[in-house]
């Protein structure tokens, strides 16, 4: 992985990387399934940063409810991993095979495995539907940051000509963060 993935990342960006809304990843956060591992919350209106690793685990958590994965049985797979076969990040470490109900895991190749899931006793019948593509996610989101930075250093190019960009133009661009204060946030504070 190039230096350029390890940076910490705000909620609103890990959102717009992931699909994840910010109101899941709070609540994530909250239950412990997936928690910021830069900057955790201190509470109502804290900034949580996340890792790298962080924004693959998430990621895959979208991409096993896209699956029709319930959080019940997500939550199940984690809490099995973890405690049962020790496990540190499920959700970045293991293999990860789902038919859209249950979650299945290995050890070893993906591929390999593969053919001795196929029920040769059901006429060939395929065990599962889909294999959760931990190679793509992980290239897509490093994708996403490299677009990222490019923009970032538009913006760097752009201010050393004399061209002064905003910070708050900035915010809310790349991190959907505006500069208006709403009434929400004047009471949360």
């Amino acid at each position: 992985m190039n230096n350029k993935c390890k940076i910490a990342f705000n909620t609103k960006f890990v959102s717009s990387l992931t699909g994840a809304s910010v109101s899941q990843l709070n609540s994530w956060d909250k239950s412990g399934l997936v928690k910021p591992s830069i900057v955790q919350s201190e509470g109502r209106g804290s900034i949580r940063l996340y890792s790298f690793e962080d924004i693959i685990e998430v990621k895959t958590i979208i991409y096993l409810r896209q699956t029709k994965v319930s959080m019940k049985k997500i939550k199940t797979a984690i809490e099995y991993l973890k405690k049962e076969l020790k496990y540190n990040r499920p959700l970045k470490e293991a293999k990860l095979i789902s038919n859209g109900e249950d979650i299945l895991f290995t050890y070893e190749d993906v591929n390999k495995v593969m053919k001795h899931w196929i029920a040769a006793n059901k006429y060939g019948q395929l065990v599962f539907e889909f294999v959760v593509p931990l190679e793509f996610l992980v290239d897509d989101i490093q994708n996403k940051i490299i677009k990222y930075e490019k923009r970032l250093n538009k913006s760097e190019e752009e201010y050393k000509k004399g061209n002064t960009v905003s910070l708050d133009s900035v915010k809310e661009k790349y991190f959907g963060i505006s500069g208006k204060v709403s009434k929400r946030s004047r009471k949360r504070s």
